[in-house]
């Protein structure tokens, strides 16, 4: 039973998300963030890149995103994110699932290009308390896209770290 309320809890919160990851409009992670959180077997992550880190999908290059564009290319900004964005448990790279794509959008200039995007997932570790190597090579062009700070969290045993990320120092071990 413990597990079907699970199961729902996520079918629900997975469902909102998706209906809502078409435009974030409010800030769901601060710009050049990230978190992970391990809850049991799942690693939720939460990222917010820099378009500029993204090769090939500003047509006007305005350095930003409009929503055509991000239509136009959002097949392709995932293949890079499954290619780029890597986390590895004991028994070597995880799959990224349930994967959405969000433009953060401004509140005063909803429909403006954006130059953030948001991108949330979910691994699935064999074992929660694996040992997680995590890798990022998805950098901007301006001097504040160089960094990254990554959150990690793991309810199981309380753990916390943070990371920074750069592109000459793109992975860490977590935990």
């Amino acid at each position: 039973m413990k597990y079907r309320v699970k199961k729902i809890t996520f079918t629900i919160a997975s469902l909102c998300m998706l209906l809502l990851s078409q435009y974030v409009s409010a800030h769901v992670m601060v710009a050049q963030h990230g978190t992970l959180n391990v809850l049991n077997s799942n690693v939720f992550m939460v990222l917010s890149l820099p378009v500029s880190a993204f090769e090939g999908i500003d047509d006007d290059n305005d350095g930003k995103l409009s929503s055509t564009e991000f239509s136009k290319y959002r097949a392709a900004i995932a293949r890079v994110v499954h290619k780029k964005v890597v986390l590895k448990d004991n028994n070597g790279k995880l799959t990224l699932e349930d994967m959405m794509l969000s433009p953060v959008a401004s509140h005063q200039l909803p429909n403006a290009p954006v130059s953030q995007l948001i991108v949330m997932g979910r691994y699935r570790l064999s074992d929660p308390l694996s040992r997680l190597e995590y890798k990022i090579e998805l950098f901007g062009k301006a001097p504040a896209e160089q960094l990254l700070e990554i959150s990690a969290n793991r309810k199981n045993d309380h753990k916390k770290q943070q990371a920074q990320l750069t592109p000459n120092n793109s992975n860490v071990v977590i935990f």
